[in-house]
């Protein structure tokens, strides 16, 4: 990290911040694998999901296995993301750790703070809610971290 002070100081662009393209080549490409693999699996999720409602007659074990393929898609972004926190510098390390944190933490606090709203008449939260929240929280917390340290 070049000191502000610097004129030769850039900081990141909002381009950059959004698409968390920063660090050395290796952590952009690693990021971009990450980030194909998780398109992949988001497609794949669309696709069965709606091969499973419209094909009328599908028998039983194909109807499991389409569930079972967006997971295994799933496992795929989950090792490239791993490669991309085992191959980072110690500051893009940082900053991801500092992402999921606030995901995770995002996540934590919802869940529990909603059930006390359930228990209030809220409706019952949806899955598909506290993942908003998981992923919101966590792309969140990486682009403070990014705005914080570069």
């Amino acid at each position: 990290m070049t000191d502000p002070q610097n004129s030769d100081f850039e900081r990141p662009t909002l381009w950059q911040i959004l698409c968390f393209s920063t660090g050395t080549e290796v952590d952009r490409t690693n990021n971009r694998y990450f980030t194909w693999w998780c398109i992949a699996w988001a497609l794949a999720i669309v696709g069965s999901t709606w091969l499973i409602k419209n094909l009328e007659g599908l028998p039983a074990i194909f109807a499991w296995l389409l569930a079972l393929a967006p997971n295994l898609l799933a496992i795929g972004a989950l090792f490239s993301y791993l490669r991309l926190l085992r191959m980072t510098d110690e500051m893009q390390r940082r900053i991801h750790i500092e992402g999921l944190a606030m995901g995770f933490g995002a996540g934590w606090l919802f869940a529990i703070g909603y059930l006390v709203f359930e228990a209030a008449g809220a409706p019952q939260l949806s899955l598909t809610g506290m993942i908003l929240v998981l992923t919101g929280g966590w792309m969140l917390g990486t682009g403070l971290a990014v705005r914080r340290y570069l």
